[in-house]
């Protein structure tokens, strides 16, 4: 006897295309299972014409994210690697690491400034623009929402192998030199405040007690707090 043969529904087999990593997929080593994910953290708001298109992009959104699991990551990092130093020295080395420049220096490792979307297509990103580093922070952002906090771990170990250097992670962020120094000599805490804000940036002042007190100006609050304490440090080391 012949077995007969299964009716046929009418229904096709759906193929699956396959995808292929891009080019910065194949450089983080990563390929997105949701590839708009990849494409919001890439796109920067400044190259949508369209108000409802920026309303509608999650690039900042990614950023956020990014910058929490970033500190997560780097944090959990440095204390495997570093488990004999004291509280101090991670503190200052996750600072080290997660500071503006060096994201921009990651941004620039992976050549991502080739990769983004941003302005009118034609201009390059300004060279004391933060919007490199807040890429990276997005682009990690976004591998974690598509991939989970194993593969963020992953990526992050990998883009930031090279920074883990230890002479580099001793160098002292002015702000926690400055604490350091006023806590031990005078037992108090620099104060900060914010004097004016503009199109261009931040005007900060920083104070230790009531006769110091310095100025510092950048294009974000914590640029501008930097370059006060440094400012604040010089001018208290000229002292006798």
């Amino acid at each position: 006897m012949i077995a007969k043969r299964p009716a046929r529904t009418g229904k096709r087999r759906q193929v699956r295309k396959k995808t292929y990593p891009s080019p910065l997929e194949e450089t983080i080593r990563y390929t997105f299972k949701n590839r708009t994910l990849l494409d919001h953290a890439i796109t920067h708001t400044s190259s949508l014409k369209e108000e409802e298109d920026r309303a509608k992009s999650d690039n900042e959104k990614l950023e956020y994210l990014g910058d929490a699991i970033l500190n997560c990551v780097i944090s959990i990092l440095l204390y495997r690697k570093y488990r004999d130093r004291n509280e101090g020295f991670l503190s200052n080395a996750r600072s080290v690491l997660v500071k503006r420049d060096t994201l921009t220096e990651v941004a620039r490792d992976l050549q991502l400034e080739n990769h983004m979307a941003f302005g009118n297509g034609k201009s390059r990103v300004p060279k004391d623009s933060k919007v490199l580093s807040n890429m990276v922070e997005a682009l990690i952002g976004a591998v974690y929402m598509d991939g989970g906090f194993r593969v963020a771990t992953r990526i992050v170990r990998q883009l930031f192998k090279s920074y883990f250097d230890e002479e580099k992670l001793q160098t002292k962020n002015p702000k926690n030199e400055l604490q350091e120094y006023a806590q031990k000599r005078w037992n108090i805490l620099p104060r900060y405040r914010l004097t004016r804000k503009t199109k261009d940036g931040f005007t900060i002042y920083v104070y230790v007690g009531k006769t110091l007190k310095a100025k510092g100006t950048g294009k974000s609050k914590r640029e501008a707090e930097k370059q006060a304490a440094d400012a604040l440090l010089k001018e208290i080391k000229r002292r006798p």
